[in-house]
This record gives structure tokens, sequence and C-alpha cells, in this order.
């Protein structure tokens, strides 16, 4: 019975580290994917950021396609579930869709592994599943709140609720990418002076946008 309780705890133990390990391996790869995307992206780079051995990697993931997608799983299953969180929430829709906007461009401005789902989406060939790519994940959340917004009367009736997900998440893909521009003293760089972030750049262009969605 000993015996047994040991190595029991024993597997225990090893699953632990194993989980850390591949842990630490989505996030290292998440921030290599980041700074210099897919293609440049080395196994040598992920494995020593992570701190563990090249045999771990490869135990873990096979190829650095593995990787990507194991990114992207993740990246999708976090702003999934705050997108979800969200949506549970009672109010007009487009007050939700608008909070989703921010949620979104916050996780991107904050969360290296949503920022590199995202960007992976956009550079490798990925299957049109939610559950791995972000921007379809997050167009059918955009879309779902816009539709309560259609059906509760916020959102105007001239606008077309397929069309204003596509205005929606073209604002937080903008936003995102604005944020990686430079930014410096008001002036300095014309209508980019002064702007740091992508929470920053949202709600500047939400400011023009919402009038024309917002039913009068």
């Amino acid at each position: 019975m000993d015996d047994a309780r040991r190595s029991g705890g024993t597997t225990v133990v090893r699953q632990e580290r194993s989980e850390r390990t591949r842990a630490r391996l989505i996030r290292a790869s998440s921030t290599v994917f980041d700074a210099v995307g897919y293609e440049r992206a080395a196994l040598t780079a992920i494995s020593d950021l992570a701190e563990v051995s090249k045999g771990a990697l490869s135990f873990h993931f096979a190829a650095k396609a593995d990787l990507a997608r194991a990114v992207q799983a993740e990246a999708c299953a976090v702003s999934g579930a705050r997108l979800a969180e969200l949506a549970r929430q009672e109010g007009p829709g487009l007050d939700l869709a608008i909070a989703m906007t921010h949620d979104l461009v916050r996780l991107m401005d904050t969360d290296v592994v949503v920022r590199a789902g995202a960007r992976l989406a956009q550079e490798i060939d990925t299957p049109g599943d939610p559950s791995l790519h972000c921007h379809v994940n997050w167009l059918g959340a955009l879309f779902q709140a816009l539709h309560r917004a259609r059906v509760d009367g916020t959102l105007t009736e001239d606008a077309e609720v397929g069309a204003a997900t596509a205005l929606l998440m073209s604002l937080v893909v903008s936003a995102a990418a604005m944020s990686r521009l430079p930014s410096g003293p008001p002036g300095e760089y014309g209508p980019l002076g002064g702007l740091r972030g992508g929470p920053q750049w949202l709600t500047r262009m939400l400011d023009l946008v919402r009038p024309t969605l917002a039913a009068t």
C-alpha cells in the first residue's frame, strides 16, 4: 500500500512538473512570436527563454507549428472566457459590444499570449475554428452582442448587424496595430503625439464611431 501511494504521489509530481514546463513553453513561445513573428521564431530562442532543454521542448511539442497551435488555443481560451463573462451580464447590447472591444484591446495590450495568438491567426493558415482562430472567436461574440442591441433597440436601425460587427472588429485590430507605432509629446508626431497603448487609441476611435451606431 505504501509503495502504491509513493508511486501515485510521484506520478502527480511529474504531471505537475510537466504542466508547468508546458505552460512556460507556451509563454515563451508567445513572447517570441509576438516579437518576431512565426517565420522568424527560432525554437532555440523559445527553449532558452523558457529555460528548458531542447529535448524537453521536443517532448511537449514536436514542431514549431504545434507550439503555434498551443499559443492560439490558449489565447482563444483566455479571451473567450472574458467575452463569455461579459455576455452573461445584463444591460444594453450596444454597451456590451463596446465593453467587449475595450476588453479585447486591453488584453492585447497586457497579455502577450492573447497578442501572439491574434498575430498568429494573421500569419499562418488557421482553421475557422473559434477555439483556435481568435478573430473568428471575437467576431462571433461581437455579432451576438450587436444582435442583442438590435433586439433591445440600442443599435440604430440604419446599421446592419454584420457590418457593425466588422466595424467594431476593425477598431480592435486597428487599435492594437496603432499601439505599436511610435508616440511622443503632442505635436511631435502630428496626430500620433501623446497617445500610448491600444486602449487610448480605441477610446479616441470609438468617440467617432459610437454616435453612428447608437439609436437616437
